[in-house]
């Protein structure tokens, strides 16, 4: 198999498919084949073993989330307040699949990747952290009264909830409801949310450097 991107999608489409339909511990080089149609001598001429299929896919997985939050975000006029960041952040988990699967049903999946590969060596954190929301009241977007920690483990509990109480019917419903919660008790009235658009793209950017150092690191190794 040449490594292609046409090949290395095949093999990681295979790997998704598998965790999401049969978990975590279904995903052995035989799995993938079977699934992608390659023999395994052909997979590890790309992947020296599932564990490395699981990391680069979801090296991918992160990359397709912050780029539809980005994505989201960048056409929405009111995209750089909290409620909206809040809003496309849960919309991004729970409409992918793998996400959904990784982050909010089976997040002892997430963690045996991690634990098996000493390569990957950073989790990149997919929720409302204090560290964002103090950025955003810098940049104008959330109330100056509001405690940006407090106020960020009280979003990490109705994510957790959602979780718990998983599926819903009216999932869209929920979502919304709690942006609005969010939009009238801590985003500010602005006229201009660019700002607040600008922080989550750094912010977001920004958890791609621990990887980036790591590879960079083992390179000079």
């Amino acid at each position: 198999m040449t490594n292609s991107v046409t090949d290395v999608t095949r093999v990681l489409d295979a790997a998704v498919d598998i965790i999401v339909n049969d978990g975590y511990d279904a995903v052995t080089m035989k799995s993938i084949s079977e699934k992608s149609g390659y023999p395994v001598s052909e997979i590890e001429t790309v992947y020296d073993s599932s564990g490395d299929v699981l990391v680069s896919m979801l090296n991918r997985e992160f990359q397709r989330i912050y780029s539809s939050i980005v994505d989201n975000i960048e056409r929405d006029p009111r995209g750089g307040l909290l409620s909206r960041v809040y809003l496309y952040i849960l919309t991004a988990l729970y409409e992918r699949p793998l996400a959904r699967t990784l982050f909010i049903i089976d997040r002892s999946a997430l963690n045996a990747i991690m634990r098996n590969n000493s390569s990957f060596r950073y989790v990149p954190q997919i929720g409302v952290r204090g560290e964002l929301i103090e950025a955003l009241q810098e940049a104008g977007m959330v109330r100056r009264d509001i405690d940006a920690f407090r106020l960020s483990a009280v979003i990490s509990s109705f994510t957790a909830g959602l979780a718990l109480t998983a599926p819903h019917d009216d999932l869209d419903a929920i979502v919304r409801g709690l942006s609005d919660l969010l939009a009238r008790g801590v985003d500010e009235h602005v006229d201009n949310t660019e700002p607040g658009k600008q922080v989550f793209y750094q912010w977001a950017t920004s958890l791609t450097q621990p990887r980036a150092e790591a590879d960079a690191d083992s390179e000079v190794d």
